[in-house]
C-alpha cells in the first residue's frame, strides 16, 4: 500500500526513458531498474500487487523513496542501469559478474586481412571496437546485410601476407600463409562474389583494407548514402509489385538502422571525463554530474546548492560565479579527477582553476566547453537531468513525508483558528485573456497532497464586456455554483415541505412562509406552480424541492429577474412552449434535469477550508456567495503580489517567511488552481478560434462545427487532411465546401 508521499512522486514521474532507483527508509538503494517509459514502469510496481512474485512484493513493502535519471534512449538506460547495479549492488537486483549482456563489433585492424567479429569484451589488442550494443541478433543481421554490400571475409582463418607472387605481376596475386585452417578454402562466399578471397591471394592488402575502411566509415555513422540506395531499391521493387523483394530490402534497412541506435553515454573509445551541467530554480541551483570511465557512464550524481545572486552583476556573471564555486567545492576533496571536465560555459579564472586541478590530480586537467557534436549532446543530456532533478526536488518537497505535511496542516489550523485540521482544502482561481473566455478552477488537496482527479473547472456565465473582466463577480459565481452541491448545514431541520389536499406548504420553524401547487406529474416530469420565496430562504427551499420530487425533470415558472439564481442551482431556461404553462405567459419556465445534474463525487464533498486566489475583494465576494447558501465553511485568501493571507473580518494580513511550510503548502495548492485555470482558458480559446472560422462557411452551423472539432481536433488538422477523409465524416458535398473555403 503506497503512502501519499510515494503517490505524489509516482504522479509526477515523466513518460521518458531512464533509470529508476528504489530506496528504503534509511536511504539505501534496494533496487535499480531501467524503463522505456519511466512513468508506466515505476507505477506498475504498485498495481495488482497480488499478481507479483514474493520477492517483488517484499521489495515494494520496503520502498520509501524513488529517484530517477532521464536517458536519451532505452539503450542508454540499460548501460547506466548496468553500471549503477555494479556500483551499488542493490539487495533486490540480480547481480551480474561480467559484461556478457553487451555485445561489440570487433574489427581486427591489427591483422593483414582484418576480420569482423561479434565479441562480449573489449581488449587492448590493437583492434577496433564498436559498441556496446544491446542486441547481438541485430548485429548479426546487420553484418549479414553488410556482407551483401561489402565483400569481406567471414572466416577465422589466420592469413598473413608474404608479398607479391611475382615481381611486377599485374594480376596483383599475393603469396599468403594460412593457419588455423578449420575449413576448406576458398569457400562458397568467393564463388558467389561475397568475398575477395585473400586466403588464396586474390587481392592485395591495400584493396582489401579499402573495403574494411568503408565498413568502418559505415559503422562510424557515414551510412546515409547506403540507406538511401536501399530505400530507392525498395521503392522500385514496390512499383514493380515485387513486394517480397521490397519487404526484404525494408528488413535490411531496419537492420542497418538498428545498429545506429543513439547512445550518447557509451563508447569504448571515449576518454575518462566528467560532465557538469546545472539548472537554476529560484534560490537554488541543481547540478548533475556524469562520470565516464573507459567510455562507459559509471555514475550519475545530483547535487543541490544555494544560488546567491549579486544584483549588481549580470545574469551571465552570476552564473560564472556559481559554476566556478561549484567546481572548487566539488573537486577540493575529490580523489578521482578526470583528465577532462565538460562544462556548459566559461568560468572565472579559467586557467587558474585548470592549474589548481592539475596540482590536485598530479597531471594535466582540461576544462572543455563543447559547442557541437556528441560531447555537446552529452552536455544537453546532463542539463535535462539537472532540470529533472530540480523537478524531482520540488515534487519531493510538495510530497514531503506524510508527517511533515501533517505538521504544516496542524500549524495552519492553529494560525487561522480552525476547529480541526483541514483534511480537504479547495482553492479557486479566475483566468481570462482581456476579459474573454473567463473561467475558474478548483484544485483539491487531501491531507496536504494534490488530489488531481477531483479538480474541476467552470466556464463563467456572467455577461462581461470584452476588455472589462470582473474577477470579484466571477469569484462570487463560481463559489455559488460549487456550493450548490452541498446540503445546507445550518437550519436545515427547521424547513419542512408538507403536502395538503390542494397545495404544498413550506414552513420555517413551524411557521408557514410560502406555498406552491403541482400542476401535473408523471413518472418523468413534475410541473410545479410559481413559488414565491424571500432571499433568506431561496437556496435551501429550492434544493429541498429538488430532493422532494423523484422525477427526472422538475419544471417551475419564474420571474425573469430570478433566472440567474435558478441557473446557479442547475436549472435551465426552457426554449419551447409547454401546454401545462399556457396560463403563465408573464413567466419564463425553467427545468432542473436530474440526468444532467448528476451527483459529482468531488462536488458532494464538503471542504474543511476554502482558499481564494486574490485579496480582500475576491474574499468578500466568496463569503457573500457562501452566505447565500446558508453555509459556514472556513475560508481565507492569498494575494500573489506579497504572498499574504487574508481572513474574514481581519483588516490586516498574515505574512509568513518564504520557507515557512504553511506558506509553501498554500502556494502549492494556489499554483495548482492557477495552472488548471490557464489550461482550461487556453482550451476554450482554441475551440473559439476553430468555431469562428468554420462558421463563416455557408451551411456549416454550430452542430456540424462541434462534430468537426470532435473528429479532427484543430483547424490545422482539418486544413491539411485529404478531402476523402473529411468526406467520410460529413459527406462529399460539405467536404468540398470546407476544402474550397480554406484554399481561397
Amino acid at each position: 500500500m503506497k503512502n501519499q508521499y510515494l503517490q505524489h512522486i509516482l504522479t509526477n514521474i515523466p513518460h521518458k526513458p531512464g533509470v529508476y532507483r528504489m530506496k528504503d527508509k534509511d536511504g539505501e538503494i534496494i533496487y535499480i531498474g531501467k524503463a522505456k517509459d519511466l512513468y508506466k514502469r515505476v507505477n506498475s510496481y504498485f498495481k495488482n500487487t497480488q499478481d507479483k512474485d514474493i520477492k517483488t512484493i517484499k521489495m515494494v513493502e520496503h520502498i520509501a523513496d524513488i529517484e530517477y535519471s532521464i536517458a536519451s534512449s532505452e539503450l542508454e538506460a540499460l548501460v547506466l542501469e548496468t553500471n549503477l547495479i555494479k556500483s551499488h549492488r542493490p539487495k533486490y537486483n540480480i547481480l551480474m559478474k561480467d559484461d556478457k549482456n553487451f555485445a561489440y563489433i570487433k574489427i581486427t585492424t591489427n591483422e593483414d586481412y582484418p576480420r569482423i567479429l561479434v565479441v562480449r569484451k573489449v581488449e587492448k589488442d590493437g583492434a577496433k571496437y564498436f559498441g556496446p550494443k544491446t542486441s547481438a541478433s541485430k548485429i548479426y543481421a546487420t553484418l549479414n546485410t553488410l556482407r551483401r554490400i561489402f565483400p569481406y571475409r567471414n572466416c577465422n582463418l589466420n592469413i598473413q601476407d608474404l608479398g607479391p607472387a611475382k615481381p611486377d605481376d599485374i594480376s596483383k596475386k599475393r603469396i599468403v600463409k594460412v593457419t588455423n585452417a578449420t575449413i576448406k578454402y576458398p569457400c562458397l562466399d568467393f564463388h558467389i562474389k561475397r568475398c575477395l578471397a585473400p586466403c588464396i591471394g586474390k587481392t592485395t592488402k591495400e584493396e582489401y583494407q579499402k573495403v574494411i575502411q568503408k565498413i568502418i566509415d559505415f559503422l562510424e555513422g557515414k551510412h546515409i548514402e547506403i540507406i538511401d540506395e536501399l530505400k530507392e531499391e525498395m521503392m522500385q521493387a514496390a512499383k514493380e509489385h515485387k513486394f517480397e523483394k521490397a519487404a526484404q530490402t525494408r528488413d535490411k534497412i531496419k537492420s542497418i538502422e538498428g545498429i545506429f541506435e543513439k547512445q550518447l553515454v557509451s563508447s569504448p573509445e571515449q576518454k575518462q571525463i566528467d560532465v557538469i551541467n546545472y539548472f537554476i530554480q529560484g534560490e537554488n541551483a541543481y547540478f548533475t554530474i556524469f562520470q565516464f570511465k573507459d567510455g562507459i557512464l559509471i555514475d550519475h550524481q545530483n547535487i543541490q546548492v544555494k544560488n546567491p545572486q549579486n544584483e549588481e552583476l549580470s545574469e551571465e556573471k552570476n552564473n560564472q560565479n556559481l559554476l566556478t564555486s561549484f567546481i572548487q567545492q566539488y573537486y577540493a576533496d575529490n580523489t578521482n579527477i578526470p583528465p577532462e571536465i565538460l562544462i556548459p560555459h566559461q568560468i572565472n579564472n579559467h586557467q587558474i582553476i585548470e592549474d589548481w586541478l592539475r596540482e590536485l590530480a598530479t597531471r594535466k586537467v582540461k576544462l572543455v566547453i563543447p559547442k557541437i557534436g556528441k560531447r555537446d549532446k552529452i552536455l544537453e543530456l546532463a542539463l535535462e537531468n539537472a532540470f529533472s532533478f530540480a523537478k524531482q526536488s520540488k515534487t519531493k518537497w510538495e510530497g514531503e513525508s506524510v508527517g511533515a505535511r501533517e505538521i504544516a496542516l496542524e500549524k495552519l489550523a492553529q494560525l487561522i483558528g480552525l476547529p480541526k485540521i483541514p483534511k480537504r482544502m479547495e482553492c479557486y482561481d479566475i483566468s481570462h485573456i482581456g476579459g474573454t473566455n473567463t473561467v475558474a478552477s478548483m484544485s483539491v488537496f487531501i491531507n496536504g497532497f494534490p488530489k488531481k482527479d477531483q479538480y474541476r473547472h467552470f466556464k463563467i456565465n456572467l455577461d462581461l464586456k470584452v476588455g472589462s473582466p470582473d474577477d470579484f463577480k466571477s469569484m462570487e459565481e463560481v463559489i455559488l455554483r460549487r456550493l450548490k452541491y452541498l446540503k445546507p448545514t445550518i437550519g436545515l431541520k427547521d424547513y419542512k415541505i408538507i403536502k395538503t389536499k390542494e397545495n404544498y406548504n413550506i414552513s420555517y420553524k413551524k411557521e408557514k412562509i410560502s406555498e406552491f401547487k403541482t400542476i401535473s406529474e408523471n413518472k418523468l416530469k413534475t410541473f410545479l406552480g410559481e413559488i414565491k420565496l424571500s432571499e433568506d430562504h431561496f437556496n435551501t427551499i429550492i434544493q429541498k424541492i429538488i430532493e422532494k420530487f423523484n422525477t427526472k425533470r422538475i419544471y417551475i415558472p419564474i420571474k425573469k429577474t430570478k433566472l440567474h439564481q435558478y441557473e446557479l442551482l442547475g436549472f435551465q431556461k426552457v426554449k419551447i412552449d409547454i401546454d401545462e404553462y399556457k396560463n403563465y405567459s408573464k413567466n419564463i419556465i425553467v427545468v432542473f434535469d436530474k440526468t444532467r445534474n448528476f451527483e459529482d463525487n468531488s462536488f458532494k464533498q464538503t471542504p474543511d477550508l476554502i482558499i481564494i486566489d486574490g485579496g480582500k475583494g475576491q474574499l468578500s465576494y466568496a463569503i457573500k456567495a457562501m452566505k447565500d447558501h446558508n453555509l459556514e465553511i472556513p475560508i481565507m485568501s492569498i494575494a500573489e503580489k506579497k504572498e499574504e493571507f487574508f481572513l474574514p473580518g481581519k483588516s490586516s494580513s498574515i505574512q509568513l517567511e518564504k520557507e515557512d511550510p504553511i506558506r509553501l503548502m498554500i502556494q502549492h495548492i494556489r499554483d495548482e488552481a492557477h495552472r488548471f485555470a490557464i489550461e482550461y482558458n487556453r482550451k476554450l480559446r482554441q475551440k473559439d478560434n476553430f468555431q469562428s472560422e468554420l462558421e463563416q462557411i455557408p451551411d456549416i452551423g454550430k452542430k456540424l462545427t462541434s462534430k468537426l472539432l470532435r473528429e479532427f481536433g484543430s483547424l490545422s488538422n482539418l486544413k491539411n487532411l485529404p478531402i476523402e477523409i473529411i468526406a467520410k465524416k460529413v459527406g462529399t458535398k460539405t467536404a468540398l465546401k470546407i476544402k474550397s473555403f480554406f484554399q481561397n
